[in-house]
This record gives C-alpha cells, sequence and structure tokens, in this order.
C-alpha cells in the first residue's frame, strides 16, 4: 500500500515530467516560428528579386518603345537594325561601276534591301547607316549595293580606319558590327585637324581644292571619321573634330564650310612644351623649396651652435666670477695695482688687485666680464708702451713650471695700470706663452 510520501514523490515526477514535456513543446514551438520567419524572409528576398528584374525588364522594354519610336521618327517611319559579320569590300566594285562618292559605301546582304525597300526607305533619299564596334566606336557610312552575303557587311578601307584608327588595315576587319539605318542632315560646317605638322605646309594656298576633291569621294561624315587626302603625291590624315547641326552629316549636294585646327603633332608638341615647363618649374619649385629648408636647418644649426657657445662662455664666465676673490679696499694697506682693461668691443672694466695676487686673476676678471666674447685663454693681455705682452699661466710654459707668477713678480706694480686684449693670431700660442716670460723678466 503506497504511502502518502510515496503519493507526493509520484504527483512530484508526473509534475516534472509534465513541465519538461511543456518546455519541450514550447521550444519545438519557437523553433519552427523561427523557421517559418526565415522561410518567409527568404520567400520576400526572392519575390522582392523577382519584382526587380520584371520592373527592369519593363524598364527595358519601355525604353525599347521610346528608342523605337524615336528612331521611326528620326527616320521618317524607316526602321531596319542588324548585327552582321564586318569583312573588306572589294575596292574594284565602284571602280567598275564609276561610282564616285564610293569611299565610305558599304555593301549589305539582301535581306536589308528587301527590309528597306518594304518600307519605301528611298523616300528619304540617299541611305546612311551607323556602325557600332563592340568596343563602342561608330562612324556612318552610305550604301553601295546590297550584295553581300548573307549575315555580313563589307566595308571601304576608311569605314575601317574610322572604327579601328587611322593605321588600321583591312586585316583589322573582324568581328561583329551594329548595323542600323540613319537618316542625317546636310552638313554645314566641318572642323578636320591634320595628323602631320607638314600637312598646311604642304598644301599650302591649295587646301580649298584639296579639301573639295577629298570630299566629293564621301557621301557622310562623323565626329571623331579619319579622312585621307591626297596631294603631290602623299597622303594626309585628318580627323573630323566637330561637325554642325549633328555630330553625323551628309556632304552629298551640299555647301560645306571647312576649318583646319593645328595639326595633332603641333598640339602633342605644344603639350610636351608644357609638361616639361611644368616639370622644370616643379623641379626648381622643389630645389627652392630643398634650398630653404637646408638654409632653415643651417640656421637652426647655427642657431643651436651659438646657444651652445653663448651656454659655454655663460658657463666659464660664472666660473671666473666665482673664482675672483673680493675686490680689496682701496684703504686696505696692502699694495694694491688698479687695473683698466679695455676691451676689444669697446668696453672699459677697472679693479683693483693685490700685488700679490696670481696673474691668473686678471684673466679670471675679464672673463667673468665676458671678454668681448673670446674663448678663456685665446687672448693675451698687453700694455701699450712699454709694450708687455702676459699670456694666460695656464700657457707660460716654464714660468707656469717655476711657481704661480704674481702681478708683482709680473712687472704690473704701477699704482694704475691699462691693459689691452689681443687675441691670439692663429698657430701663435707658443710665442705668446714666450711673450709673458720674457715679459715678467723685463719689468
Amino acid at each position: 500500500m503506497l504511502s502518502s510520501a510515496d503519493l507526493r514523490e509520484s504527483q512530484r515526477r508526473l509534475e516534472s515530467r509534465g513541465r519538461e514535456a511543456s518546455e519541450r513543446a514550447r521550444q519545438k514551438a519557437e523553433k519552427e516560428r523561427i523557421l517559418a520567419e526565415r522561410q518567409a524572409a527568404r520567400q520576400a528576398v526572392r519575390e522582392e528579386e523577382a519584382r526587380q528584374r520584371r520592373l527592369a525588364e519593363l524598364a527595358l522594354e519601355e525604353e525599347e518603345r521610346r528608342q523605337h519610336a524615336a528612331e521611326l521618327e528620326a527616320n521618317n517611319g524607316v526602321l531596319y537594325r542588324a548585327e552582321l559579320v564586318a569583312v573588306p569590300a572589294p575596292e574594284s566594285i565602284a571602280a567598275d561601276k564609276g561610282i564616285r562618292r564610293a569611299a565610305d559605301k558599304i555593301l549589305l546582304p539582301p535581306s536589308a534591301g528587301a527590309s528597306l525597300m518594304s518600307q519605301d526607305a528611298s523616300k528619304n533619299g540617299p541611305m546612311f547607316f551607323k556602325l557600332a564596334t563592340p568596343a563602342g566606336s561608330t562612324t556612318h557610312a552610305g550604301l553601295l549595293e546590297f550584295s553581300a552575303a548573307e549575315g555580313f557587311v563589307a566595308l571601304p578601307l576608311k569605314v575601317i580606319r574610322s572604327l579601328w584608327g587611322p593605321d588600321a588595315t583591312e586585316e583589322d576587319c573582324a568581328g561583329r558590327l551594329k548595323v542600323s539605318y540613319r537618316r542625317l542632315p546636310k552638313g554645314e560646317r566641318a572642323v578636320f585637324q591634320p595628323r602631320s605638322a607638314h600637312f598646311q605646309q604642304s598644301v599650302g594656298e591649295d587646301i580649298r581644292p584639296v579639301l573639295e576633291g577629298a570630299l566629293l569621294q564621301h557621301s557622310c561624315l562623323t565626329r571623331g571619321d579619319w579622312l585621307a587626302v591626297q596631294h603631290g603625291g602623299q597622303s594626309w590624315d585628318l580627323r573630323l573634330c566637330d561637325l554642325y547641326p549633328e555630330d553625323a552629316i551628309s556632304v552629298i549636294d551640299t555647301d560645306l564650310e571647312a576649318e583646319i585646327n593645328p595639326s595633332i603633332e603641333t598640339e602633342e608638341r605644344i603639350r610636351e612644351e608644357y609638361e616639361e615647363a611644368a616639370r622644370r618649374a616643379a623641379e626648381a619649385a622643389l630645389a627652392t623649396a630643398a634650398a630653404a629648408r637646408q638654409q632653415q636647418e643651417d640656421e637652426a644649426a647655427e642657431a643651436a651652435a651659438a646657444a651652445a657657445t653663448a651656454t659655454r662662455r655663460e658657463r666659464a664666465r660664472l666660473a671666473a666670477e666665482a673664482t675672483l676673490l673680493p675686490e680689496p679696499a682701496a684703504d686696505c694697506g696692502e699694495p694694491l695695482a688698479t687695473c683698466l682693461f679695455r676691451f676689444p668691443d669697446g668696453g672699459r672694466h677697472s679693479r683693483r688687485f693685490l700685488l700679490s695676487s696670481p696673474l691668473q686673476s686678471l684673466f679670471h676678471f675679464v672673463d667673468s666680464k665676458g671678454a668681448s666674447g673670446m674663448e678663456p685663454g685665446s687672448y693675451s693681455l698687453v700694455t701699450q708702451y712699454p709694450r708687455r705682452v702676459f699670456s694666460p699661466p695656464a700657457a707660460a710654459g716654464a714660468a707656469a713650471a717655476a711657481g704661480e707668477l704674481t702681478l708683482q713678480a709680473a712687472g704690473l706694480a704701477a699704482p694704475r695700470e691699462v691693459l689691452f686684449l689681443e687675441p691670439h693670431a692663429s698657430g701663435s700660442g707658443g710665442e705668446a706663452a714666450g711673450g709673458a716670460a720674457g715679459g715678467g723678466g723685463a719689468s
């Protein structure tokens, strides 16, 4: 028979298992909720991407419809577009037929003729076509005939050079081109730029007939085209810099005003000269800046050296001042000499010294007054008449070795002595020392 304790324990286990089952159910529901939210978020992203794609497709379709309408309007209701493989056109076709303006006329396949004739394209006059490479180069050309193989467009050399550069050859004519029908306005003005700087010199006053002769071989022009002009047995390359009223014009039955810009070579030379001048100016500026920096560094070094010298001299002055004994009184009762020192900078300093004072005390006093900027030991003390020279005792050689020289022993025993500061000449230290010893003996 179960006791009340067993019943309570059983009840507790049942409640615990119930709580655990409830928690597992809650966690499972939370996990399913998170998974559902993630799935919904991914679905929303996919739907948004699909919506954006549809919007982009609709925008492209709308732009296509707009361009289609604009193209129809510009071409007076005629529309032709095709992607054809480019091949060189045989020169003999135009020559055999005696066609004059054949330098820029292309051959299209018969299917293009059928499409254009069905739209009555001849109502717009001469047919012109825009040609575009995958790289983005474009030009325009007239129509020679519809005799090219299906899927191909045959290009003359002028069109090849306009699409692939002035040095292109028939071997460069390759790849697929976008070809579309265009109605072009009659040209009013064209601006040419020779490739060579010698073009104007070679043509001279014949520029107008030379250009007219070249234009008579073409049916249209495009900004950026290259035109080959024959003169003097030589071919000259001219680039179309600008056209009016549009970037592509017809030159059939129109009075075209022509202008000639400075040549590309001249522009490049001017640019190179300008760049060279700018380079020289930059180098000069750098040199000036470097010189200024060097001057600043030199001035800073000089200032630092001057500051170090001033600090050293001030320390020497203070040391000399600290070495000096107090100036004796005039009535001290001991033999005195009053020395007047005349400095090279015009300064004058006077002091009393005991005759028993060491000669070095005179130098200490002068050093304590700055010695007109001279270093200690770099000058001698000199009397004017009779001339006697007193070098610093530390450099007096034998006299210093015999004992410290006093004022009386040095001969400075007059009540008043006038002494001048005389800098040592370079390499004359030994002579100065000798003079001190001799001066002392004479007195």
